[in-house]
């Protein structure tokens, strides 16, 4: 017995077979989830120095690549010598990035720590005068008295034992080896990614190139060019801006003599990469700190982070970043508020630049699909009301002699000829 192929069957088996597998392992990942949870976490785990590694990369390619420039420009012009250009840079760059974090962290290191040992040791006196001020507010009122009380004395056994899991936390040397370890081993990693990037690049479009057809792979190569210059100018611009306020914020709190100074120069320069939120974020915490210590100085820290943020808001960033990628103020809160319900803290650092990317490329699907229907693509002209859009005061617009030429007249064996005037 002869056995004959038959193309259309044999697609529909495949798409079949597609479908079944497809299905399996959905059903696997939903009841086997805990266990594949696991296992992505473990290999999240191993991968973090990958993951770190391009980051820092990430981070320091525009300085890399400011260094050749200047390299090629000023020092090495008469031969120019790529790899020697690049070793020299990768040098640089590494050797500025390893001077900033270790600055940092001697600079900010051991005041931190004071700071939450200072912190930590006025607790009881933070008791002592919530206590007091309550007894004197509400003397006149014994039973409001009491409960105020009630939740003073809860507060304190809570903040207590918050403390106690903060100081577990602080004393868990393992976890910050494990930290330390990732992260020098994600700075070496870094250093391959910036030395030997175009190969590294080449390799994934190579791939890419003998996997997919031409017009994927021009798409997923424009989607990407695209993602690394926006996520590039965003992390890069708010860094920046997030030093620049928290070096302002700490020697204005030291002028004004607020308490905790240093812990709270940190805090608000390290949420203030995050756009919008940020500063609330930060700002709530630290002026609760400055509350309990000197309640008087609250309202100066209030109104001096008030002042900050202005000018971050309407001076710095926009010097910095140049405007808010480009989207309207209603999508960035949405970005946000989705990023940073699915993916915590990380949603909130990439929700905007992904969403920038999301939003120019539907605007400029949107702007392409109304060329091809000879509509405007300017949004001002669709603020009309909807009858507005393909009509003029109410009535059809003219059919022109154009729009008969573009139509597809049916052929008719009687009809030699078409008028345009009937």
């Amino acid at each position: 017995m002869k056995f004959y192929s038959n193309k259309k069957y044999n697609t529909v088996a495949v798409y079949a077979i597609i479908v079944i597998a497809v299905s399996m392992l959905m059903v696997v990942a939903i009841f086997k989830f805990s266990a594949i949870s696991k296992v992505v976490g473990d290999i999240m785990s191993i991968l973090m120095p990958v993951f770190i590694g391009i980051a820092i990369a990430f981070l320091l390619n525009p300085l890399l690549n400011a260094t050749e420039k200047v390299l090629r420009k000023y020092i090495i012009t008469k031969k120019p010598k790529p790899k020697l250009i690049r070793g020299i840079s990768v040098t640089v760059t590494s050797l500025f990035f390893v001077a900033v974090v270790g600055g940092l962290l001697y600079v900010v290191i051991p005041a931190f720590a004071d700071s939450i040992s200072s912190m930590i040791g006025n607790v009881s006196d933070v008791y002592n005068k919530l206590y007091d001020w309550s007894a004197k507010l509400l003397s006149d009122h014994p039973k409001v008295e009491e409960f105020v009380n009630g939740k003073i004395e809860s507060f304190s056994s809570n903040f207590n034992s918050l403390l106690e899991v903060m100081n577990n936390v602080l004393s868990g040397a393992w976890s910050f080896v494990n930290f330390i370890k990732d992260f020098v081993l994600g700075f070496i990693v870094s250093i391959y990614i910036l030395i030997s990037k175009e190969t590294l690049q080449a390799q994934f479009k190579k791939l890419f190139v003998a996997t997919f057809k031409r017009s994927t792979c021009q798409k997923v190569f424009k989607v990407a060019s695209m993602s690394n210059k926006t996520f590039g100018n965003f992390l890069t611009g708010k860094l920046i801006d997030s030093l620049i306020i928290g070096i302002m914020c700490f020697f204005g709190c030291w002028i004004l003599r607020i308490p905790y100074y240093v812990l709270i120069s940190v805090i608000v320069g390290i949420t203030n990469i995050i756009p919008y939120f940020g500063p609330f974020i930060g700002a709530i915490p630290s002026a609760a700190m400055v509350l309990f210590v000197e309640p008087k100085k609250c309202i100066v820290f209030v109104i001096f982070i008030f002042i900050l943020q202005q000018f971050d808001g309407n001076i710095l960033g926009p010097k910095i970043l140049g405007g808010t990628m480009g989207m309207p103020t209603f999508w960035v809160l949405v970005a946000l508020f989705v990023g940073g319900g699915l993916f915590k803290i990380v949603g909130l650092l990439l929700a905007v630049p992904f969403c920038s990317v999301v939003y120019d490329l539907l605007k400029e699907h949107s702007e392409n699909k109304l060329k091809q229907k000879n509509m405007p693509t300017d949004t001002k002209d669709y603020t009309v009301s909807a009858d507005k859009i393909f009509h003029v005061d109410g009535k059809s617009p003219e059919i022109t002699e154009e729009i008969l030429k573009s139509m597809v007249i049916p052929a008719a064996e009687d009809v030699n000829e078409v008028n345009i005037n009937d």
